[in-house]
C-alpha cells in the first residue's frame, strides 16, 4: 500500500471519529504540518499516549481507526520500531501511567 492509500485511510479515520463525536484536531494539525505518515510516526514515537487513543477505545474505534491501528494496517510504510510502539500503545491504552 502507498502513502496515498494511507492518506485516504487517515481522511476516513478522521471522518469516522468526527461522526462519533470526537474531533482529532491536534492530529489534523500534525497532518497539515508533516503529512500523514510523518505525523503518525511522530505521534506514536512520543512516550505519552495522547488523549485520542483512550477516547477512540471508549468509542469502540481504537482497533480499527486509531493512529496506532493505521500504522499496523500499513506496515510497509513504518519502521519495525514504530509498529512495535503502535502495538504497545494499543495494548496499553487504558494504563493511566502512560498518559
Amino acid at each position: 500500500m502507498s502513502e496515498a492509500d494511507l492518506s485516504k485511510w487517515v481522511a476516513e479515520s478522521i471522518r469516522v471519529s468526527m461522526h462519533h463525536g470526537y474531533n482529532p484536531s491536534y492530529f489534523s494539525e500534525m497532518i497539515k504540518r508533516y503529512g500523514a505518515r510523518k505525523a503518525m510516526a511522530r505521534l506514536v514515537s512520543t512516550g505519552k499516549i495522547q488523549s485520542g487513543l483512550p477516547r477512540l477505545k471508549l468509542l469502540g474505534l481504537a482497533s480499527e481507526w486509531s493512529i496506532e491501528a493505521g500504522i499496523l494496517k500499513f506496515p510497509d510504510l513504518f519502521t519495525e520500531e514504530e509498529r512495535a510502539m503502535a502495538r504497545f500503545r494499543l495494548d496499553n491504552a487504558d494504563d493511566p501511567l502512560l498518559r
